[in-house]
């Protein structure tokens, strides 16, 4: 990502390569004509000084830039950070003391100083900042229906409306989620996130299907709406693909989202052990007994897959009941330590009697190492 200058020392830097090249060929023509006798030694001096002399101004003229581009950012970054906290003073007397503020248009440390404010206050204060920020009419919006921008201009541009959380901007936003760059629909999609309220978070969702974007960024989205994910992890498990459902079961357990968690439960027989495992994993984070569904626990028990026997382990003993005393007790067989281990857990939160039974008389010496391990873990 480019800083501004460096587009500037990026073209200094390939014009000096350039001369260097140039140098280097009139030295390797020079010589091969002195060696072949075309040229007489004089001339190859000359050629040789002129090639050292160009080298010595490029590098001088780089290294000045260097020097000169470090002393000037040093110089703006601290009249930048004085001016963000005379003007966040100024916000926030003029919102506690009620003092006026200078007619618009404000400087970039004032936008600055409003988008901070936006983020830590909340309630009335909070919709006030937001008014003066319409009222300054910031560029963000400018810069995202522009042609020309580059992509950093753009991203500052889709985090500086993230934070102000401004509801008429989801619109622009969600144009980004289509955008052919991946790195700009991961900051449309974490913008839109946090800019969708109410009617806005479902066409946000119906936006996120058409992304294309990778499960941990769809998840990451789904967790930045907090208590407002239901219609959209909703919309995602019916309507959405793999990726779509994996990040919607995610977030549900991740968010103890409970109005969804018998959507949760039906995902416990989908043929994808993937999205198998994100419902057992969501359920196990909601504490939603999987009622209804034991067949399918016993079953995946039994999987080849080491990940589902895991999962299914630490899910039975929300049933509470003999037959997953039962269960957990023959899972202290498996082969796999993950597996055993998830199952004296279980047995130590619905039965911490027959996990001591467990430890001195069950048939399989792992299984007993495993839940005295457990026992003593406990105690």
């Amino acid at each position: 990502m480019w800083r501004r200058g460096e587009r500037l020392y990026a073209l200094l830097v390939f014009l000096v390569v350039v001369l260097e090249g140039v140098a280097l060929g009139g030295l390797v023509l020079a010589f091969s004509g002195r060696l072949l006798g075309l040229w007489d030694y004089p001339a190859a001096q000359r050629i040789l000084f002129q090639a050292l002399l160009l080298t010595g101004v490029a590098l001088a003229f780089l290294s000045a830039y260097i020097l000169l581009y470090h002393a000037y950012t040093q110089a703006r970054e601290l009249q930048d950070r004085r001016d963000y906290e005379a003007w966040l003073s100024r916000f926030t007397r003029a919102l506690f003391a009620e003092e006026s503020l200078p007619p618009p248009p404000w400087p970039r440390p004032a936008l600055e100083a409003l988008l901070a404010l936006r983020e830590m206050l909340k309630g009335e204060l909070s919709q006030r900042l937001a008014d003066w920020l319409r009222r300054a009419d910031p560029p963000w919006d400018r810069v995202l229906r522009g042609r020309f921008a580059f992509r950093p201009a753009r991203l500052e541009a889709l985090e500086a409306l993230a934070q102000a959380r401004l509801p008429e901007t989801l619109d622009l936003i969600l144009t980004y989620l289509d955008h052919p760059d991946p790195v700009l629909r991961l900051a449309a999609a974490r913008a839109g996130a946090r800019v969708a309220r109410e009617e806005g978070v479902l066409s946000f969702a119906q936006a996120l299907l058409q992304a294309a974007l990778p499960r941990g960024a769809l998840l990451e989205a789904l967790l930045l709406l907090e208590e407002q994910i239901g219609p959209a992890a909703s919309l995602l498990l019916e309507a959405g693909g793999v990726e779509e459902r994996w990040a919607a079961l995610e977030a549900i357990g991740r968010l103890k989202f409970q109005g969804l968690a018998e959507a949760a439960s039906a995902f416990l027989e989908h043929p994808d052990p993937e999205l198998k495992a994100a419902a057992m994993r969501a359920l196990l984070r909601l504490g939603h007994s999987p009622k209804g569904f034991e067949e399918v626990l016993l079953a995946a028990l039994k999987d080849e897959r080491e990940f589902l026997r895991v999962h299914a382990a630490r899910l039975l003993a929300l049933l509470r009941n003999d037959l997953a005393r039962r269960a957990l007790w023959q899972a202290l067989r498996d082969p796999s330590f993950y597996v055993r281990r998830a199952a004296a857990e279980g047995l130590r939160l619905l039965d911490p009697g027959l996990l001591a039974q467990a430890a001195r008389k069950h048939p399989d010496p792992y299984g007993r190492a495993m839940a005295e391990q457990v026992l003593r873990e406990a105690a």
